[in-house]
């Protein structure tokens, strides 16, 4: 189990908060789907590591499960600055990277952001080794220094409450690389299924074992400032580590 990180609880030094779970049938649910992830995820993939989070809170909420394919090269360029960084450092990180670089000026226009929180975001970028400067713009170094996360697999369980779980896992596809709903209804309806393949977030449901119904397309990674999020969490605990 070498290979395998769980996080399901506080840890303040790298900034991690998780909602206090309530037992239950779901939680139930939620246990027993991620001893099976674990299993297959062993079973399948000898390359990378994974890293489970238990109810992390994020800025929209706190999904019930995020399972975070890792490389094991994670910390090849990891820096001990990268411990500092903030949401705003993130967030700043984020959009350099789904844009073709930027000015100073135009990430305070963006992002909202003040002078003084720029300018600070920036050097703090510099002192980690994420950014550099090119033709007179701010822009990220090799992805593979950045971001080791392959897969990043949000899960939202419910017993019965369709319509809920179907909202929580669109929401989920602004930082996961797919989202999931996990029911414990056998067999869905055909207009849920149809509703799930829509909006491209997939379907898991407990049977005899848990069964795959529907699959979730697959997004690009990092897609927000909370898909990195995820990354510094696992690095900066494995940096404590070693």
């Amino acid at each position: 189990m070498d290979r395998i990180i769980i996080f399901d609880h506080n840890i303040n030094n790298i900034g991690l908060c998780t909602r206090h779970v309530t037992q239950g049938e779901e939680f139930k649910l939620v246990q027993d789907f991620i001893d099976y992830y674990i299993h297959m995820f062993l079973q399948n993939n000898k390359k990378n590591n994974l890293a489970v989070f238990i109810e992390p809170k994020i800025a929209s909420g706190f999904p019930d499960i995020v399972f975070a394919s890792y490389s094991t090269k994670i910390l090849d360029n990891w820096s001990d600055k990268r411990e500092k960084l903030t949401i705003n450092e993130l967030k700043v990180m984020a959009h350099l990277i789904m844009s073709d670089g930027c000015t100073g000026r135009e990430l305070m226009s963006i992002l909202k952001l003040s002078e003084k929180v720029t300018i600070q975001a920036i050097e703090n970028l510099l002192d980690a080794k994420m950014i550099q400067r090119l033709d007179g713009k701010w822009r990220p170094v090799n992805m593979k220094k950045i971001y080791n996360i392959k897969k990043l697999i949000s899960i939202e369980a419910k017993m019965t409450d369709m319509k809920k779980v179907a909202e929580q896992s669109l929401i989920n596809t602004w930082f996961a690389s797919q989202s999931y709903a996990l029911i414990s209804i056998p067999n869905p309806q055909n207009n849920t299924i149809r509703n799930f393949q829509k909006q491209g977030t997939g379907l898991y449901c407990k049977r005899k074992r848990f069964e795959k119904i529907v699959e979730a397309q697959k997004l690009r990674l990092p897609s927000s400032y909370i898909s990195l999020q995820f990354n510094e969490w696992i690095g900066n605990t494995l940096a404590h580590q070693y």
